[in-house]
């Protein structure tokens, strides 16, 4: 987990609690080089951290990750906020309006964060990735 937090702080995708979630890894020669978060909220869960090291961008690693992480929980829906909602799109996820109350941000946590880029996207139980 170390390293997890490493990476999530390297690469912003760090917050309170993340030693507590779920986090799948990709590895290079024993080196991790990509990680993606979860929390579970029992009849959903938040994808909460996509991140690959730069190095290794645009290998189709992201890709996997969620895919591998959405495999592991067949039947759940996953919400996220994301700026980059064209890649999300692109493995099933849609924009949606409203959030399960659980998920509303306080405002001091996106404080980095662009609100007009940010979105909420949902993977519905039953979505196929292209």
């Amino acid at each position: 987990m170390p390293y997890v937090v490493r990476i999530a702080w390297r690469l912003a995708l760090d917050y309170p609690g993340l030693e507590n979630d779920t986090f799948f890894v990709a590895e290079e020669r024993g080196k991790i080089i990509g990680i993606l978060g979860l929390k579970d909220f029992g009849d959903f869960l938040e994808l909460v951290a996509v991140g690959v090291l730069e190095e290794y961008r645009e290998m189709g690693i992201g890709k996997k990750l969620v895919e591998e992480a959405l495999a592991v929980f067949p039947g759940k829906k996953v919400y996220l906020l994301t700026t980059v909602p064209a890649f999300y799109g692109k493995l099933g996820f849609e924009k949606v309006e409203e959030l399960p109350e659980e998920l509303k941000k306080d405002p001091a946590w996106c404080a980095g964060c662009d609100k007009n880029k940010c979105v909420a996207m949902l993977r519905g139980v039953d979505k196929k990735i292209e």
